[in-house]
């Protein structure tokens, strides 16, 4: 009998929903956006008529499995238009790949659009309270306190990566003779990532790539819990509001041990002498009263923004290169002309200046495969965009408080309409056409977002990353 009940309330808070959305709410989003003379957005089709949007759900949540989530995206936009609609983990969302919407969401709008409970509720547990899950006023002092760490320069100390570096090539190698065919670099990359980005960040790297596998220490305790926590962060990030359904004992004390672990790593560059922690980019940071708590969140913040991104670029890097002959030698001719063959040889900023040609390799690697395919920002006070309304999809459209928009970077970045009927080939040459900053300008490039919450590190990040990617395939032709 309860079990009877139970059902029965379930059906009537399910039906009440779909009542509310569906003959309530729908018609109302079209009856203030004539009112304000928009036009409807293409409302993606429900083949099961699921509440909550758990159709869409299931069918994101397979393609991420199948590691298609950007193409899923790309070809639901190819079926609908550069912006429809549609119910996603229980939010009325729109998707747009249009930059005039992307523009006005991140720039010309930017108030009106932020990250709300839904970035806090997916990634809280792990992040806390920080730059990556705040808005408004404190958002705003933990990108101060960041960016007055992060703006600095520090080139000057590119030498303290090299033993990674070296770490790297060896552990690609061993890859290398004990694999017959296809060689995976994803995992050794992802560790290489991790051992810099702590190296900067805290003076202090897990060095994973230079330990045995069976090492237990905190750099391995900590990584091992990172990579899982990072797996749960995106199982969290596609079930969003749902998020709570993924909300396991096992998540819980994963993103404990995480946390544990980087407390620990923190206070022990705190306790370094000065001349060591001077290598890291947040000395002063790590140096002030800030607090553990702070401290632990605002770094964590950093690595699980810089870890992937700096990864996935360089994956991307090694991919490109491998399938582009043409493309490789004619980077290998340009650095060799600008440092010589020496491999002992690191370049400085100077001569990453004349290294136009690996701009372009970059911008391209980063145009294609941008790090995060999909962003997120929720409407916090009713609105329009200038796009995607009416048959012809040029009108504007009507945003209700509340709604989710994503941002299809990915798609957007492909798009025939922005970048030609080779849009989808990889061709570094066209940033010579068109200069990286004037599709920056008018967000048909946007691999590190842009306007006010653009990414802290992201130029620098992509300078790095050719020092450290590009040159090994240029110069000593792996």
């Amino acid at each position: 009998m309860v079990v009877i009940t139970l059902i029965g309330l379930a059906s009537l808070i399910i039906g009440g929903w779909w009542l509310y959305h569906n003959v309530c709410l729908f018609p109302s989003r079209h009856y203030h956006g004539e009112d304000r003379g928009c036009g409807r957005v293409n409302m993606l089709p429900s083949s099961w008529k699921l509440p909550f949007g758990i159709d869409k759900l299931l069918k994101s949540v397979e393609a991420e499995k199948n590691q298609r989530l950007p193409l899923f995206s790309l070809e639901d936009h190819q079926k609908y238009g550069d912006t429809y609609a549609q119910y996603a983990g229980g939010l009325f969302t729109i998707i747009t790949r249009d930059s005039r919407n992307i523009s006005s969401v991140l720039s010309e709008q930017f108030s009106k659009f932020g990250h709300g409970q839904l970035r806090s509720i997916c990634f809280g547990p792990l992040l806390g309270q920080s730059v990556f899950t705040e808005d408004g006023a404190a958002w705003k002092a933990s990108r101060r306190l960041l960016a007055s760490e992060l703006h600095q320069p520090h080139y000057p100390a590119l030498h303290i990566f090299e033993s990674h570096f070296q770490d790297l090539l060896r552990s690609l190698m061993e890859k290398q003779s004990q694999s017959s065919s296809t060689l995976n670099v994803r995992d050794v990359l992802h560790d290489y990532a991790l051992d810099t980005a702590t190296e900067l960040f805290l003076g202090n790297s897990t060095n994973i790539l230079s330990l045995p596998s069976e090492a237990n220490n905190e750099g391995t305790r900590f990584s091992e819990a990172f990579n899982k926590a990072m797996q749960w962060l995106a199982t969290r990030e596609r079930f969003k509001m749902f998020a709570w359904l993924v909300t396991t004992p096992a998540m819980l004390k994963t993103f404990a041990t995480a946390r544990d672990s980087l407390e620990n790593m923190i206070s022990e560059s705190q306790r370094a002498e000065a001349s060591d922690l001077s290598k890291s980019a947040f000395a002063d940071f790590l140096g002030k009263s800030t607090g553990m708590s702070k401290a632990r969140d605002e770094l964590m913040s950093l690595l699980v923004a810089g870890r992937d991104s700096n990864a996935s670029l360089l994956c991307w890097l090694v991919y490109a290169l491998a399938r582009e002959h043409e493309v490789l030698e004619k980077l290998r001719a340009e650095v060799t002309s600008i440092l010589g063959t020496d491999s002992d040889y690191l370049p400085d900023d100077a001569h990453l200046a004349k290294m136009r040609y690996l701009d372009d390799v970059v911008n391209e690697t980063l145009r294609l495969f941008p790090a995060v395919p999909l962003n997120g920002r929720l409407c916090s006070t009713s609105t329009t965009l200038p796009a995607g309304g009416g048959e012809s999809g040029e009108e504007p459209i009507y945003v209700p408080k509340g709604t989710l928009i994503c941002l299809s970077t990915f798609a957007c970045q492909r798009s025939t309409k922005y970048y030609g009927s080779d849009a989808h080939e990889f061709r570094p040459e066209r940033w010579q056409q068109v200069d990286a900053k004037v599709r920056t300008s008018d967000f048909t490039f946007h691999p590190f977002i842009g306007g006010p919450r653009k990414c802290l590190g992201g130029r620098s990040s992509s300078q790095y990353i050719g020092v450290h990617g590009i040159v090994v395939y240029a110069v000593k032709g792996h």
